[in-house]
């Protein structure tokens, strides 16, 4: 189970995780997930309001993308562009995102914050045959 998606943010692969206490979180201030999404990819256009939305879903899953990363894989080998700073994978704070990311970048952002969610959601069901005796036989005659 992949439970985190990358987003490249100046160069560098933040990992995003949408976790329990973010699913949490977002349901506080959101209601639910299907709120959530709308307040980013709604028809509101680019506003103030999208804008923080957007900031603060990206700090909110990349610090939990990074606690997973620190808590489950700190002995996975890590590349340049990781976010690994003293051996820890470091998050953005919400006014480095600011400054780092532009307008232009919304979309994409948005898209990605999408991907982390929904792919969160995904339930992986393994489905086993099960060939019952009558039809064994029915088949060797």
């Amino acid at each position: 189970m992949n439970r985190i998606v990358s987003v490249e943010i100046v160069g560098k692969y933040y990992p995003m995780s949408f976790s329990l206490m973010a699913a949490k979180k977002v349901a506080q201030k959101h209601g639910n997930i299907e709120k959530m999404l709308e307040s980013i990819n709604g028809s509101g256009g680019t506003t103030d309001k999208t804008i923080d939305e957007v900031v603060g879903l990206l700090e909110l899953l990349i610090s939990q993308g990074c606690a997973y990363k620190n808590y489950f894989e700190k002995d996975v080998p890590v590349n340049d562009t990781d976010p690994v700073i003293d051996g820890k994978w470091t998050p953005l704070p919400r006014e480095a995102l600011e400054i780092a990311v532009g307008i232009g970048d919304l979309d994409y952002l948005s898209d990605k914050i999408a991907e982390c969610v929904n792919g969160s959601q995904k339930k992986e069901i393994e489905a086993k045959e099960i060939v019952t005796k009558g039809k064994e036989e029915a088949g060797q005659a």
